[in-house]
């Protein structure tokens, strides 16, 4: 077990003290975030975070782990080289939306095709077991290019983003020790602490962000994970002890922060007959950040939420169908949903009478 441990804290003590040399840095040069229009904070703020996130999870994992597992992932490396590229010219001088999904596809068709990550079967989801493979290829890329960029569209406020992902590896880190797989869970405690030194820097208030640098690679790392969760959880023996039963929603409990936000913003944008990629302030981070007044605030709902429903996912994927769980799941989204847009108004106003 230690050597998980050094290597959370190797790469938490790199990202922790290299984070202040970039800021001062991205200062001098003036790659500074400019807050005002869209963005929700004030002033000048650098954004390329995600530079010291994947230095310190790579200067890690070359350190702790063998060269032949790191090896056996040089497609899943070579993908995420490519969306980190990508998010760093998108930080200094952004991109065309289409040019990113283009990369993110190259990315994606990498690690599914060549690296041979991909859906095999739907493990009894609906009575259906082995699929073809084509369909497993497509299924894995669109999972993989949706939670990409579902995930960087919740890095919207401090401490979010990386604190959601933080709680998401951990789960997996323990998840994949007790499973045997211990090159995934040094992968995991890597990254882990590459995002704990981040986020010392990036909770409110905060003196530098993730950026697409880092949320595209994070989300990237975090849709193949969960990509591997499954494929490992449904091949495990029916009574292996850390098996869920339910294996797509044991899957989607990790990422279901992300997917019910986007899913949401898409489906009221298209409400009030505006495109679906417009960008706008309706975020459930946006939404709490009125009632709460503090990103501090609102992130600590988000994130206690987030916690709350994905560990009754998890137990329910012990005792329930994959359908049911996943029904039961997008009941629990809509009821959530239902209230949100009931009340949001008037949580808004009392916190302004307040005020």
């Amino acid at each position: 077990m230690s050597i998980f441990f050094y290597a959370g804290i190797t790469a938490l003590l790199c990202s922790f003290l290299m984070m202040p040399l970039l800021v001062r840095f991205l200062r001098r040069r003036h790659v500074l975030d400019e807050g005002g229009h869209r963005k929700i904070h004030k002033g000048f703020v650098p954004s390329m975070g995600g530079i010291i996130i994947c230095t310190a999870f790579l200067f890690a994992m070359l350190l702790w782990i063998p060269i032949e597992s790191i090896s056996s992932r040089r497609f899943e490396l070579a993908a995420i080289a490519l969306v980190f590229f990508a998010g760093i010219r998108d930080d200094i001088d952004p991109l065309r939306p289409v040019y990113k999904l283009f990369v993110q596809i190259i990315a994606a068709i990498i690690v599914v095709i060549a690296g041979n990550m991909y859906i095999h079967s739907f493990y009894g989801l609906f009575g259906i077991y082995e699929i073809p493979e084509l369909l497993g290829y497509a299924v894995s890329i669109l999972f993989i290019i949706f939670i990409t960029n579902a995930f960087n569209l919740i890095d919207g406020i401090d401490g979010l983003a990386a604190s959601i992902a933080t709680i998401a590896f951990s789960f997996l880190g323990f998840w994949f020790y007790f499973t045997g797989n211990n090159t995934e869970a040094l992968r995991m405690a890597c990254i882990i602490g590459a995002l704990i030194g981040f986020l010392y820097y990036n909770w409110q208030p905060a003196s530098i962000f993730m950026g697409d640098t880092g949320s595209l690679v994070v989300g990237f790392l975090l849709a193949t994970s969960t990509l591997s969760f499954i494929t490992v959880n449904g091949n495990l023996p029916d009574d292996a002890p850390c098996k869920f039963p339910a294996v797509f929603s044991a899957g989607l409990a990790l990422v279901l922060l992300p997917v019910f936000d986007t899913t949401r913003i898409f489906i009221l944008r298209l409400k009030q007959r505006k495109s679906p990629f417009l960008p706008d302030k309706q975020h459930l981070h946006h939404v709490l950040l009125h009632v709460t007044g503090t990103h501090a605030g609102a992130a600590r709902i988000i994130l206690a939420g987030y916690m709350l429903v994905s560990a009754s996912i998890f137990a329910a994927s012990n005792f329930f169908k994959d359908w049911i769980v996943l029904a039961g799941s997008a009941g629990i989204c809509i009821i959530i949903d239902f209230i949100l847009e009931r009340n949001i108004g008037r949580l808004i106003r009392k916190h302004a009478n307040k005020a």
